[in-house]
């Protein structure tokens, strides 16, 4: 029994139109299933009812793609930065899906490819029997007792560790040095104490594209963009206005405010 059925005005079930570049741009990006999914469902609710944009509640989202709320904040937030989607203002803006040519998708699937190592042993020609290798061919230092040593199962010779501490590492002092460069108009930072490393080093490593100074370097311009951030907006009932500090800006809860556009303006 064939599972095609020929879509026609009157089908009781409706259907949804998809441009062709927008859907074969989503097959081929590089987006995580569940930033697929998020994706699908704003397009869902934007082209489904032959509008550019909605306002689509995340906890509407979070039922059509079965997702937890917080989940779907954080995506829609990941999925901004990206330019998958767009927002016409502030995090209760209308919000709709981008033209292909200008999404910015992060490349998650960036494993190199390596060659398979040939196994250090000979092998005969003649049967399948493998034949340990002569000491002679092995990677071997001896200690002062003339114990032979593998110099492959040393602890100091594990590319694994090095690449892994290289990667995890924070580098703090360029990014305070972004802060002050673009953001000279806030508090300046003097100290860089345990507290801030600490909070630098989780937002560091809570996602691949943190790890990138361009990174912060455009979270930090869009600090300056946003004239509430930079002290620009009259506080209610005649109050101080309020101005972003560094210490601010790397707290966990106002970071995704600041990368979701979701804060007070």
């Amino acid at each position: 029994m064939s599972n095609v059925f020929q879509l026609h005005a009157s089908n009781p079930g409706g259907f949804t139109r998809m441009d062709n570049d927008l859907y074969g741009a989503l097959i081929r990006a590089d987006l995580s299933g569940r930033e697929l999914r998020v994706a699908l469902a704003i397009h869902r609710q934007t082209a489904g009812y032959n509008v550019p944009s909605a306002r689509i509640a995340a906890s509407y989202i979070a039922e059509m793609a079965n997702i937890h709320r917080e989940d779907v904040s954080r995506i829609i937030g990941e999925l901004l930065r990206q330019r998958v989607i767009y927002r016409e203002g502030g995090s209760k803006a209308p919000i709709g899906v981008s033209p292909a040519n200008e999404w910015r998708i992060d490349a998650k699937n960036n494993r190199k490819t390596t060659t398979k190592k040939e196994p250090q042993c000979g092998v005969s020609t003649t049967s399948l029997v493998a034949f340990p290798p002569h000491n002679k061919d092995t990677n071997t230092s001896t200690t002062s007792d003339e114990v032979v040593v593998d110099a492959e199962r040393q602890p100091d010779a594990s590319p694994e560790k090095v690449s892994r501490t290289k990667q995890d590492a924070c580098p703090h002092r360029a990014i305070v040095d972004l802060y002050h460069e673009i953001l000279a108009e806030l508090p300046g930072v003097a100290l860089i104490n345990k507290t801030r490393i600490q909070h630098l080093q989780s937002r560091w490593r809570e996602h691949e594209a943190h790890r990138d100074l361009a990174f912060w370097r455009e979270y930090f311009e869009s600090v300056k963009a946003s004239n509430f951030l930079m002290g620009k907006v009259e506080g209610r009932f005649g109050t101080k206005p309020f101005r972003a500090s560094f210490d601010w800006l790397i707290a966990p809860r106002n970071f995704v405010k600041v990368v979701e556009g979701n804060y007070n303006a």
